[in-house]
């Protein structure tokens, strides 16, 4: 699958827990994957040639959200039924994450769709037995560059890039939670720091 060069206004984000972000390069790691995606993961990976990185691709904040960074704030995190009840689970003060967004001008990668990503998600029940339809459905093999990017300006949360790895030194914009943070990122070596945060979907925040 050919691999492309991205140089556009639209910027490629990529979220960070702050104890993961170092002042370099990153690569995907299987060891540190999400146990219920891997499979999900290793099929992509199996069609692109390289374990993935995923990136959302887009410049609203739809598409920021994509990238876990409204996790920062929060506040519920579940819910369950009791009693017949719906129960929530709530974030305490002290346990919120504190994730990093890495966006850039540029990256190397491949395009995929997003909500064909889906498709691969919830394929274990065929042991992960894509079809041809479904596979062109995820990487529209045909599409040129140009047509990802009027997608992704027009259909927001409509596309994602995966790629064999990134190096957070190149990053044209960093998001924090707060001055804090920032200050131990500068510390490091950043620099684009902004303090930003975003609303979440279902309006929940803290």
């Amino acid at each position: 699958m050919k691999s492309t060069h991205h140089t556009t206004k639209l910027l490629y984000h990529h979220c960070l827990s702050l104890d993961k972000v170092v002042f370099g390069e990153i690569k995907p790691s299987r060891e540190h994957s999400d146990p219920e995606y891997l499979k999900s993961i290793e099929w992509l990976e199996k069609e692109v040639g390289f374990y993935p990185l995923f990136l959302a691709v887009g410049t609203t904040d739809e598409d920021l959200r994509m990238t876990g960074y409204q996790d920062n704030w929060r506040v519920k995190v579940a819910s369950s039924y009791k009693d017949g009840k719906q129960v929530g689970e709530y974030r305490k003060k002290g346990e919120f994450p504190n994730q990093v967004l890495f966006s850039f001008n540029e990256v190397d990668g491949i395009f995929t769709d997003y909500q064909g990503w889906h498709i691969a998600l919830n394929s274990a029940w065929n042991n992960y037995n894509i079809s041809k339809q479904d596979k062109r459905y995820i990487f529209k093999y045909s599409w040129p560059r140009s047509k990802w990017i009027r997608k992704a300006l027009d259909d927001a949360m409509g596309v994602q890039l995966v790629a064999p790895r990134l190096d957070l030194r190149l990053a044209d914009r960093v998001m924090v939670r707060n001055n804090t943070t920032k200050k131990q990122l500068e510390e490091t070596g950043f620099n684009n720091i902004e303090v930003k945060r975003i609303t979440l979907e279902d309006s929940l925040s803290i």
